[in-house]
């Protein structure tokens, strides 16, 4: 694409200050230009496929990794569930939005989907370039809260057992107990025992999964499958997938 001075030096200065998503504002305070002057150099860069329209109002780099766009379009938020296993090799299946963390409600957006999680909850990510995602052990634990937004119980049990090489165990358990889910510790403590995890490590997790029954998978509906050790209705047959 052939630019102008001023489109060059705009779209330099937004890289140079690590802008790949800006406001029209953005672009008035780096360049001391009038909101006319910004409008009609913003048309200009879109005409040119410099930038693209993020959402009214919000605009994107040309060539930016569509997985950064996310959390400017609900602040704050963070890649995760099927989308950050994905990135991180876990799986290969291909959903078709991508997945994030956020912990206020946002409507699905031109394949952007927020899954709203609490405050207390909202921990464990990071920066990896221009991308905001989770870490690999709260990618799995934010799994193990909302199964269905990461493939079901059986691709999320698959899941555990290709990473487990790649995942800091310690981490893991320390994210687990920190969301202070009774469900995701019993789903994990059930998965890791399926596919033959540490007994001492299972110990340590049963110790807190508290009294009452709750689904394997809660997509799926009841079968009355109870496994009394993790208070579980096994309403999902894992052993395949997982092994």
């Amino acid at each position: 694409m052939q630019l102008s001075k001023l489109q060059e030096k705009a779209y330099e200065t937004l890289k140079k200050n690590n802008l790949p998503i800006f406001k029209t504002k953005d672009l008035m305070l780096l360049l001391s230009i009038d909101k006319e002057k910004a409008y009609n150099l913003l048309k200009s860069l879109k005409k040119k496929k410099a930038i693209n329209t993020a959402k009214a109002g919000l605009y994107s780099l040309h060539g930016i990794n569509e997985l950064a766009i996310g959390p400017y379009l609900n602040w704050p938020s963070y890649l995760s569930f099927w989308s950050a296993l994905i990135y991180y090799g876990f799986t290969d299946q291909m959903p078709r939005d991508l997945f994030y963390a956020s912990t206020r409600y946002k409507k699905r957006i031109k394949g952007y989907k927020y899954i709203t999680i609490s405050k207390k909850r909202f921990f464990g990510y990071t920066k990896i370039g221009d991308i905001i995602i989770a870490e690999k052990e709260k990618a799995i634990i934010d799994s193990l809260l909302f199964p269905k937004y990461s493939g079901g119980i059986g691709e999320l049990a698959a899941c555990i057992k290709r990473s487990l090489e790649e995942l800091d165990h310690e981490k893991l358990l320390d994210y687990a107990f920190k969301v202070k889910s009774k469900s995701v510790l019993r789903r994990l403590g059930f998965i890791l025992e399926t596919i033959g995890y540490k007994k001492q490590i299972l110990d340590k997790i049963l110790k807190h999964i508290g009294k009452g029954y709750e689904l394997l998978d809660p997509s799926q509906g009841k079968r009355n499958n109870l496994n009394k050790k993790w208070l579980l209705d096994i309403n999902y047959d894992i052993a395949g997938r997982a092994q």
